[in-house]
């Protein structure tokens, strides 16, 4: 019997590590192997860190994005994990941002075909970000792309964060999602809280349906033989030999040398530019014997004690075009004197 895989997807900060989170607690009570694979952008892991203590095995791809640049590690990481395991079911976690279809290739590795069935994939988005994020004039075209993919992709729409956005905005949101994928059962959540069956129930969409839904758009004509990712692509109605977000996204890590001003960092958080897509990591707060964790997306700013002193007190940042000196001179500033 063919391991069951899910694919969970969504930008940067969208809920999809409190999703796993939430998903691996249910999991607790339920029979059957479950294997985590999660992907982080730069060298430090600090999501996975938030999965310690579910008691599931839990393998990381660190340094890359799965839908390009460690692609192979993808099909190396699955074989190690079903030859190791024997799972009935595989969560993938990937980095913000991937573009799904790329993922979905990274599956279907000859060696892979008949061991594994793709069960579903599940979109996060951050109700309280997605018009922006999607606006062309605020975003780069690449995070455009990537942020409408993983839409127009996926087989369950999971809109989270809605106890943060507006109702008129959320009702925006949705009518832009039907826009970009009509087919797929949307659920509105707050922190990522859905039923368990939901997600092990969902379906994938047929091919023909997709490219149903998917605008008509001016394709360049390029000359010469397509590459096989291309031909998939072209296949699905998506440009080909576009360069993807990830080959734009940057990712850096500072490391703490002791103890910051709790309110100077949080204001730190807050002030940080909007081309900081995301921020995270652990660290002490003078006064405070507790380790914080730390979660900034660029509108929301979320702390909390973490008991595990496993964690290194770092701060990981990932966006585009980002001042690095600059952030690291403002973050200075908030050691405690």
């Amino acid at each position: 019997m063919s391991t069951q895989i899910y694919l969970l997807t969504g930008f940067l900060g969208s809920g999809k590590t409190t999703l796993l989170q939430n998903m691996l607690g249910s999991l607790r009570e339920k029979d059957g192997e479950v294997v985590i694979l999660m992907n982080e952008m730069g060298e430090e892991d600090i999501d996975g860190e938030q999965l310690q203590g579910f008691g599931f095995p839990v393998k990381k791809m660190l340094d890359g994005c799965i839908c390009c640049s460690i692609r192979g590690e993808l099909t190396e990481g699955l074989k190690e994990i079903l030859s190791s395991f024997q799972p009935d079911k595989i969560l993938i976690e990937t980095t913000g941002v991937a573009d799904p279809i790329d993922v979905v290739d990274g599956l279907t590795h000859p060696e892979l075909y008949d061991k594994i069935q793709l069960k579903g994939i599940v979109s996060v988005v951050d109700a309280s970000r997605f018009l922006d994020l999607n606006s062309r004039f605020q975003s780069t075209a690449s995070l455009v792309k990537t942020i409408r993919n993983q839409v127009r992709y996926a087989d369950l729409l999971l809109v989270n964060k809605t106890d943060l956005t507006a109702p008129n905005i959320l009702a925006k949101v949705k009518d832009k999602l039907r826009e970009l994928n009509s087919q797929a059962p949307l659920l509105e959540t707050i922190r990522s809280e859905v039923d368990l069956e939901v997600i092990f129930s969902v379906k994938r969409i047929s091919p023909p349906s997709r490219e149903e839904q998917t605008p008509t758009v001016a394709v360049q004509k390029s000359i010469g033989r397509l590459s096989p990712m291309d031909k998939i692509k072209q296949s699905l109605g998506l440009k080909t030999s576009s360069p993807s977000l990830y080959n734009s996204i940057e990712t850096f890590a500072y490391h703490f040398t002791g103890k910051v001003d709790g309110e100077k960092f949080e204001d730190f958080l807050y002030d940080l530019p909007k081309n900081v897509y995301r921020a995270k990591g652990y660290v002490l707060f003078h006064g405070k014997e507790e380790l914080i964790s730390f979660q900034h997306t660029d509108n929301q700013v979320l702390m909390f004690p973490f008991e595990n002193f496993g964690p290194k007190m770092v701060a990981v940042f990932i966006g585009e075009g980002m001042d690095q000196e600059k952030i690291i001179r403002d973050l200075e500033k908030c050691y405690a004197g």
